[in-house]
């Protein structure tokens, strides 16, 4: 990869949104998971500042995230160079975050001291919400300045396999992603009735999580296999295609009670192509 390809701006916000996608949905399912939000967000007085748990916009929240990571990576546009040229220019990034966003935001917002001063929410929720906002964007800034300060020279530093790895993991991500806006497509084209209990259980998770983990693993054996050369774009995009419908197929079968046709053949169409797009010219034609 090109040192000119890596700065360029299109590139610059396709990874700033990756990187705010994956902080935000990993530290968001751990905090969910360890802190029981569901709980915590049905309490008197919560309940009254917060959507419920089981909410549509609560539910699909963590799908819109990628136009969250676009303003971002807008708003960074702009200092790029600054933060490039500092050796520790995360920490200045993060105190940002931290000061502006997190602390002294000009709303008087959750984990805020205006917060804190003119909301009824009790101290200890502004506390428990810190933890997840500190380390996400902690994460982010980090990976963001890497970025940043070494474009091309981050994967060329690491050792071959681990550099095929990070590449299959954003492939992958980026699949996800067409994953989660077909998802909410469909659902609310069926009407599908949208349920906290129901929709973020690990069996409905995993319809998604599933096919990221054989994306990811096929991508990096392609990517690894010297057998495996000059495969063209389109063969790349039925043999992905083919491999998520099956295992959506057997999936669903198998957990969810049974197939639906219609998203066994449809549902694996935008990934297929995304990591049709996205993969690496060095097995792709």
């Amino acid at each position: 990869m090109k040192e000119e390809t890596a700065k360029s701006i299109p590139i610059f916000l396709l990874r700033v949104i990756v990187i705010h996608f994956l902080t935000y949905y990993f530290f968001g399912m751990l905090a969910s998971r360890v802190l029981h939000y569901e709980t915590i967000l049905s309490l008197p007085v919560i309940r009254d500042y917060m959507l419920g748990y089981g909410d549509a916009s609560v539910v699909w929240g963590p799908l819109i995230q990628p136009a969250r990571g676009l303003i971002l990576g807008c708003v960074l546009l702009p200092f790029r160079n600054f933060l490039a040229e500092k050796k520790y220019g995360w920490i200045y990034l993060w105190l940002v975050f931290v000061g502006i966003g997190i602390l002294s935001p000009p709303a008087a917002a959750p984990c805020s001291i205006e917060g804190m001063i003119y909301t009824r929410l009790p101290f200890w929720y502004h506390l428990i919400g810190l933890p997840e906002i500190l380390l996400q964007t902690l994460v982010f800034s980090i990976l963001v300045h890497l970025y940043m300060r070494y474009p091309a020279k981050v994967l060329k530093s690491l050792p071959p396999v681990i550099g095929i790895l990070l590449q299959s993991i954003a492939v992958a991500c980026f699949a996800f992603i067409g994953y989660a806006v077909f998802s909410v497509l469909y659902a609310l084209k069926a009407g599908v009735e949208i349920n906290a209990e129901a929709n973020l259980s690990l069996k409905v998770q995993g319809l998604f999580i599933a096919p990221f983990v054989l994306n990811f693993a096929a991508i990096a054996f392609l990517n690894m296999s010297k057998r495996i050369r000059g495969i063209s774009r389109i063969s790349l995009f039925f043999i992905i295609w083919f491999c998520n419908a099956v295992l959506i197929a057997v999936y669903q079968e198998l957990l969810m009670g049974g197939a639906n046709p219609l998203f066994v053949i449809v549902a694996p169409v935008l990934p297929s192509m995304i990591v049709a797009v996205t993969a690496s010219k060095k097995f792709v034609t």
